[in-house]
């Protein structure tokens, strides 16, 4: 597994991507069933990809051999912490510890950065293959909490109780 910094030669290697990470993050907010369907990329995938590559995001096209598998992208949210805003594998190349292994190279590029001292991500609380992956990587630290508010019907069935309180998810 190696990053590849993002140039334009990876476009349309990875539009379809941008547009199965989306389909699949919406299929765990609609609560349909979650396997990778190909997708064609569409403007929305194109203009996705133009803010991801505005700083300061950096996008990696991650690489198997001369073949791209997936993404990871991080931003710069204040001086000393990185986050990782999205990683993505195809799906036949999950499993096989590629988003460990693309996730440990951004750790290694974010260590070399003067001033940080931190990694942090986001994770859907029903994507629960990510929250174990992460978890197991060392992602242990509760920094913040996003609270949502449904202001149509709530597609939220499952209830976890934090701190005291219940929250949908």
């Amino acid at each position: 597994m190696q990053l590849v910094p993002y140039t334009a030669s990876f476009e349309s290697a990875m539009l379809p991507r941008i547009a199965a990470f989306f389909g699949f993050h919406h299929a765990l907010i609609e609560q349909v069933p979650t396997e990778f369907r190909p997708a064609v990329p569409d403007d929305g995938s194109r203009q996705t990809l133009a803010e991801w590559l505005a700083l300061p995001n950096r996008l990696f096209v991650i690489a198997e051999g001369d073949n791209p598998v997936g993404f990871i992208r991080i931003n710069h949210r204040g001086p000393n912490v990185v986050w990782i805003e999205d990683v993505f594998v195809d799906e036949a190349h999950r499993g096989k510890g590629i988003a460990s292994a693309a996730i440990a190279a951004v750790e290694d590029i974010v260590r070399n950065m003067p001033g940080c001292t931190a990694v942090c991500m986001d994770v859907s609380p029903r994507n629960t293959h990510a929250m174990r992956l992460y978890h197991k990587l060392g992602y242990t630290d509760l920094s913040l909490i996003t609270l949502r508010k449904e202001l149509a019907e709530s597609k939220r069935g499952n209830d976890i109780d934090l701190l005291g309180m219940t929250f949908k998810y």
